[in-house]
C-alpha cells in the first residue's frame, strides 16, 4: 500500500524587523547623500563667485593690475600707466595688429629717469614763456642745475617713446634725462641741441642768419643719421622703425652733429610680426611717406629706408621734401622729380652734368662731383619706389660711411675754388 505524501511545510511566520534596521538606514543613506550633494555644489558656487569677485576687482576695483589692454593712441594719463594702476600692457595701434609693450618697461624707464616736480620746470623755463618756446612747437628752452635742456609738452600717453627711448642708447639719438607728469600732459625733459633742427640750416637760413652747411658738415649729418637709424633697425631688441623721420625730426648740437629725435611715432617690429605690420591709421609728412605705407598702410624698416633717402635728396639739392615747381607752381615732391633730374636718358647711371645742376647752389661749387655722384645714386636707391629694391640701412651706413671717410680727405684747396673742378674731369 503505497504511503500518503507529506504535507507541506507550514509557512514561517514573519520575523519582526529589529530596531533600526534596513528600513530607516535607507533613508537615512538617501538624507547624507542629497545633503553632500547639496554642500559640495554649495561649495563650488562658492568658489565661482570668489574667483569672480577677486577678478572684478583685480581688474580695478582693488587698485591691482589686471590684464586691460591700453591703447597708447588714446588719452589716458600717463602718471597712471607708469605706476602700475592702469593696466599691465599697452600696445601702439595697428588695425590688423598690435605690439605689446609691458607697463614694466615703463615703470622702469620711469625709475631711471629723473622725476621733475612741475614747479622745478616751470621755474626751469622762465614760466613756459614765449621767448623760451621753439619756434611752431611745444619745445622750451630750459636751464636745470646750470645745463641747457629742452622740454617737450606732450598731451595724452607717452607711454610708448618713453619706454623706447629708454632702451635706446646712441649718440646720434636725441637723449632724454627726465619727465613730469602734470593735470594729464607729460613733460619730457631732452638733452639740449644748440643748433636746433636741420630744417633750418637747409631752408631757414641757419636759425636766421646767411650760414649754409658745407659739403664736409652735410655729409656729417648724413653719416650721423645713417648711424642712428642703423642702430635702431640692427641693434635694439626688438628692432624699431623710427616712422617719422624728416629734416626737422633731426637736430644738431654744438658741434652740428646730427641726433634723431621725435619718436613718438616709433614702433617695435618683431620677428613675430615677420618684420612688417600693416595699419590703416596713416600718418606723417607730405614727402617722406614710402609709397606702399601711404597705398597699403605696410610698415617695415625699409620706411625709415626711403624718408633717409628723401633727406640725402634734401642735403644735397637744399630743395625741400615738397616744394612749388618753379614752371607750373604745382607741389613736387622731391623724390618723385630725383630721378628725372638726375639720370640722363636711356641710361641707369646718374649722370655728372645733371649732379651739378641738382647740387645746392649756396655750395658754391666747393664739392668732391665724385663724392656727390655717389651720395646720389645711393639716395635713388633709398627712394627707389619698390621696397624690396631698396638697401637695408646696414648696406646703407657702409656706403655713406665710405662717402665719409673720403669726404674727411678731400682738401677744397687742393682744386682751387671749386673743389668739384678737378674731379668732374
Amino acid at each position: 500500500m503505497l504511503a500518503s505524501p507529506a504535507p507541506p511545510p507550514a509557512p514561517t511566520p514573519p520575523q519582526p524587523a529589529p530596531s533600526g534596521g534596513s528600513g530607516s538606514g535607507k533613508w537615512v543613506g538617501v538624507g547624507v547623500g542629497v545633503g553632500c550633494g547639496v554642500l559640495a555644489l554649495a561649495a563650488i558656487l562658492g568658489l565661482l563667485f570668489l574667483r569672480a569677485r577677486r577678478r572684478r576687482r583685480g581688474d580695478g576695483e582693488s587698485g591691482r593690475p589686471g590684464k586691460v589692454v591700453v591703447d597708447v593712441s588714446s588719452s589716458a594719463e600717463y602718471g597712471a600707466l607708469a605706476s602700475g594702476k592702469q593696466a599691465t600692457t599697452t600696445t601702439t595701434s595697428s588695425s590688423w595688429g598690435t605690439t605689446p609693450l609691458a607697463a614694466s618697461d615703463v615703470r622702469g624707464a620711469v625709475e631711471s629717469l629723473t622725476v621733475y616736480k612741475y614747479s622745478q620746470l616751470e621755474k626751469a623755463t622762465a614760466g613756459f614763456s614765449e621767448d623760451r618756446r621753439v619756434s611752431g612747437t611745444s619745445v622750451y628752452r630750459a636751464v636745470i642745475n646750470g645745463d641747457a635742456a629742452a622740454v617737450k609738452r606732450v598731451a595724452g600717453d607717452v607711454s610708448g617713446e618713453v619706454g623706447i627711448l629708454n632702451r635706446v642708447n646712441h649718440s646720434s639719438l636725441v637723449r632724454l634725462s627726465g619727465l613730469c607728469v602734470h593735470r594729464g600732459d607729460t613733460y619730457l625733459v631732452f638733452e639740449f641741441a644748440e643748433n636746433g633742427a636741420l630744417s633750418d640750416w637747409l631752408h631757414g637760413g641757419g636759425g636766421g642768419g646767411n650760414n649754409t652747411l658745407r659739403w664736409r658738415q652735410r655729409v656729417q649729418v648724413a653719416f650721423d643719421v645713417a648711424d642712428g637709424l642703423n642702430y635702431l633697425h640692427h641693434y635694439t631688441n626688438p628692432p624699431c622703425v623710427h616712422k617719422n623721420l624728416k629734416i626737422s625730426n633731426v637736430l644738431l648740437d654744438a658741434d652740428l652733429r646730427a641726433k634723431v629725435s621725435s619718436f613718438g611715432l616709433a614702433r617695435a617690429v618683431t620677428a613675430a610680426d615677420g618684420g612688417a605690420q600693416l595699419t590703416r591709421h596713416v600718418v606723417g609728412t607730405q614727402g617722406y611717406l614710402a609709397p606702399e605705407y601711404l597705398e597699403h598702410g605696410l610698415i617695415t624698416p625699409k620706411l625709415d629706408v626711403f624718408a633717409f633717402g628723401v633727406i640725402l635728396l634734401e642735403l644735397l639739392s637744399g630743395k625741400e621734401a615738397a616744394f612749388a615747381d618753379g614752371d607750373t607752381g604745382e607741389e613736387t615732391l622731391l623724390w618723385e622729380s630725383a630721378e628725372e633730374a638726375l639720370v640722363a636718358g636711356g641710361e641707369d647711371d646718374v649722370d655728372r652734368v645733371k649732379v651739378r645742376a641738382f647740387m645746392d647752389p649756396r655750395l658754391h661749387g666747393d664739392y668732391p662731383l665724385d663724392l656727390a655722384l655717389a651720395m646720389a645714386a645711393l639716395a635713388l636707391r633709398c627712394v627707389a619706389r619698390e621696397p624690396r629694391a631698396r638697401p637695408a640701412m646696414d648696406e646703407v651706413f657702409v656706403s655713406l660711411s665710405a662717402v665719409y671717410n673720403s669726404t674727411l680727405d678731400w682738401d677744397p684747396s687742393d682744386y682751387g675754388n671749386s673743389g668739384s673742378s678737378m674731379v668732374g674731369r
